[in-house]
């Protein structure tokens, strides 16, 4: 992971809100958060997006002032715009499950799948119109759906978080609005193991919080665990024969990888994450198994008990929130295609030296190192 670069997101993420009566967040959103659930369904070739429900959450984290995504990071995105003016109000990118699945040997031979997704957005004032877009590789900007949310609508539910939760503040920074809200929610601890999540989650805030860019500006992020039981310990493991009982559904071989570890129960995430406000989620779980996984903007999981644990959350959390790329390629992946021969990556740690001048961190690099650098 390139501190770097995630410094760059992080800056972005924790700007402290100097909202004026008439700053552009208060003229049009409610400090309340509006989640919208979704299905992404396709293949390779072809993708489509229904909505499926609208929810009111607590408070809005994310920046009051940073409303518009400045970055290009992420397969789609998401548009809120004025419903009567047009005018864009918010917008962030994201990478998603299915984004993943499209680029794997079945979605190219045809096979579709559906995926649950969500996307968060400050909650409008007034009617706005929501806009999915793909965000293709070779630059083509595709548009997937559109809907009209107002926030007076009934469809609109006040829906409770997960019940059953135990929160506990591992550190906190300052108030949401002011810093970057990282929620570490547990996977595979029983109401046996509550204490062990507990210690589990004291270990991992002091393993983030002790690396950079975190370190120095450790007073910028808050840290919050959530721990619904899970009704048995680890989680799914099926080239072992292995399903457990577990609150949100997390498993090993997602996609095919063997140690790649997501879960598809993208509802029964956002549901047990609602219990607190978030910017970004990690899933720790109670395992011993080499095995995680990250997308950008969704989220990160990592085996809290692996001999490698400090390694994979702050590997996996280097996707999930920084949005950066892979740097290795001695390993089997889950999806067949990179980068687009020609095209400059948007991801900020790797690149194809398509403009050496304009190296993205050149700034690092010493005057006389050549370009490409020697192996």
């Amino acid at each position: 992971m390139r501190g770097r670069t995630a410094a760059g997101a992080l800056a972005l993420a924790v700007a402290v809100a100097a909202a004026a009566a008439d700053s552009p967040f208060d003229k049009n959103f409610e400090d309340a958060t509006l989640r919208i659930d979704f299905y992404h369904v396709g293949d390779a070739e072809r993708e489509s997006v229904t909505f499926d429900r609208f929810y009111r959450q607590g408070v809005w984290a994310g920046s009051r002032t940073q409303l518009v995504d400045p970055f290009t990071y992420g397969g789609y995105a998401v548009e809120a715009r004025d419903a009567a003016t047009g005018d864009l109000l918010y917008s962030q990118g994201f990478d998603s499950y299915f984004g993943e699945y499209r680029t794997t040997g079945p979605a190219t031979a045809g096979t579709q799948r559906t995926y649950s997704e969500t996307v968060l957005l400050p909650y409008p004032k007034r009617p706005i119109r929501v806009i999915l877009t793909a965000r293709r590789r070779d630059g083509t900007v595709l548009p997937l759906a559109e809907t009209t949310v107002d926030p007076a609508s009934l469809e609109v539910a006040a829906a409770p978080p997960r019940r059953g939760a135990q929160v506990v503040e591992a550190h906190i920074g300052g108030p949401p609005h002011q810093v970057l809200d990282i929620a570490i929610l547990g996977e595979g601890y029983t109401v046996a193991e509550a204490e062990l999540f507990v210690r589990d989650l004291a270990w991992a805030t002091e393993t983030l919080l002790g690396f950079e860019p975190y370190a120095s500006n450790h007073d910028r992020l808050s840290v919050r665990g959530v721990l619904v039981p899970s009704n048995e310990s680890g989680c799914d493991e099926p080239t072992r024969g292995l399903y457990r009982d577990t609150t949100l559904g997390v498993s090993f071989n997602a996609l095919g990888s063997e140690r790649y570890v997501l879960t598809e129960d993208n509802r029964s995430v956002r549901d047990v994450a609602a219990n607190v406000p978030y910017d970004a989620l990690i899933i720790m779980i109670n395992h011993d198994r080499y095995g995680g996984g990250g997308i950008y903007n969704l989220f990160c999981t990592f085996a809290a008990h692996s001999e490698w644990a400090s390694y994979l959350m702050l590997h996996e959390f280097g996707h999930s929130f920084g949005g950066l790329a892979d740097e290795y390629y001695s390993s089997s992946t889950a999806y067949n295609d990179f980068f687009p021969r020609g095209r400059e990556p948007d991801a900020p740690n790797v690149t194809a030296l398509l403009d050496p001048a304009n190296l993205k961190w050149k700034d690092l690099v010493a005057p006389d190192t050549p370009l490409p650098t020697p192996w």
